[in-house]
């Protein structure tokens, strides 16, 4: 397997299939095909485009030859490869681009709002230190240019797991680069993401940062929602088209940790008392940094053949309740003997409007329960 399939396949795994981009040529007319990037995550108004570059050498090899290859393969092709993609994203309209479902989705640059450009690359053994330590890249024209060697990268998304984490440790990188320069470099990577998980900025990066990355404890089995997502294109029926799960999964995967941890509870909670025969009202949470709340639906058997009916009322009444532009609302129900039961999902969204009827509604009859602000803590650690 080559390195960009196999760099492909890690940001499949961990960004899912509908996010992933790694045929990326496109034709700005009949005559001409252009490359935008060797690999591309696009989720949302979240864009990250990628370079790869792969030092096959020689036997013979020795430092300065390899000092040469990363001047010349990193520094100076993939970074100029870097600024063709943001030229051609700032001359097209839309490029359209097929995903690892097979989807052909239009990205549109106007549609984003967070942006990074990363050079990864797989260098030889003999690269010596002062290329390693090399973290960045600044280009006149497209700006801070991430630059990581292939095992950093690989342990940066087997430690964050989340696309919404890796992006949020690019952001947070991009603040220490631009903070502190030069000083960054030579600091190890799992040192950043130590620093990263600590999550203060203002201090130098050092070795002492360490112990954090160490230290954290991943209790994925607490907020791990990737069997859920994964399961949206075989088992969601739909009469629209094959794409219309998208934007339950796009904020399902926009989701750090400690907000999947928060989701995991309620959806779990729902299965429960639905399998229970229990009759409950609905749980419910709001994430104000993504702008979407979710609400779940418990159903006994006698009730689910409302299932439509009691999904579309709660999802809006949410959505009107906490002001959202965006809800999602999953009835639970139907459970088998064998385990399995049905979920069904509804995605609303659209401009909050004031309705007086709903206002009556809510207040002589508010079906959820009475909401509190929570600040979740980002990382459990092992004493």
């Amino acid at each position: 397997m080559t390195f960009a399939a196999s760099l492909a396949d890690l940001n499949e795994w961990h960004f899912f299939k509908e996010f992933v981009y790694s045929k990326n040529t496109f034709r700005p007319t009949p005559q001409q095909e252009l490359e935008l990037a060797d690999n591309v995550l696009w989720l949302g108004s979240l864009l990250v485009v990628f370079q790869l570059k792969e030092r096959v050498a020689e036997a013979t090899t020795d430092a300065d030859a390899e000092k040469k290859w990363f001047q010349k393969k990193v520094l100076d092709q993939a970074t100029r490869q870097i600024r063709d993609t943001l030229r051609y994203l700032g001359e097209n309209s839309s490029i359209g681009l097929t995903n690892h479902r097979g989807h052909e989705r239009q990205l549109c640059f106007d549609s984003i709002t967070q942006f990074h450009q990363v050079v990864v690359y797989l260098p030889g053994k003999a690269l010596p230190a002062d290329c390693l330590n090399v973290r960045f890249h600044v280009s006149r024209t497209a700006g801070l240019i991430h630059i990581i060697p292939a095992h950093d990268y690989l342990g940066i998304v087997r430690t964050l797991l989340t696309p919404a984490e890796v992006a949020d440790y690019m952001d947070f990188r991009t603040e220490l680069i631009e903070r502190w320069h030069d000083r960054v470099n030579g600091v190890p990577e799992p040192a950043l993401v130590g620093q990263y998980l600590h999550g203060d900025a203002t201090v130098a990066p050092a070795l002492d940062y360490l112990a954090y990355l160490k230290s954290l404890d991943q209790r994925a089995d607490e907020w791990d929602l990737s069997g859920v997502i994964s399961l949206f294109p075989d088992r969601v029926t739909t009469e629209n088209g094959p794409t219309d799960y998208y934007p339950i999964v796009m904020e399902l995967a926009s989701l750090k940790r400690n907000e999947l941890r928060e989701f995991k509870t309620r959806f779990q909670l729902a299965v429960e008392k639905s399998r229970a025969e229990e009759v409950t009202r609905p749980y419910r949470i709001a994430v104000p940094r993504t702008g979407c709340g979710f609400v779940f639906i418990p159903l006994p058997k006698a009730m689910f053949e409302h299932r439509q009916t009691a999904l579309l009322n709660f999802t809006q009444a949410l959505k009107y309740e906490q002001r959202l532009e965006k809800c999602i609302g999953v009835a639970v129900g139907n459970h088998q003997p064998d385990g399995w039961f049905h979920a069904e999902w509804c995605y609303a969204h659209g401009e909050w409007m004031q309705d007086d009827d709903m206002d009556r509604l809510l207040y002589e009859n508010n079906p959820f329960r009475p909401a509190r602000t929570a600040e979740l803590p980002r990382y459990t650690h092992k004493p």
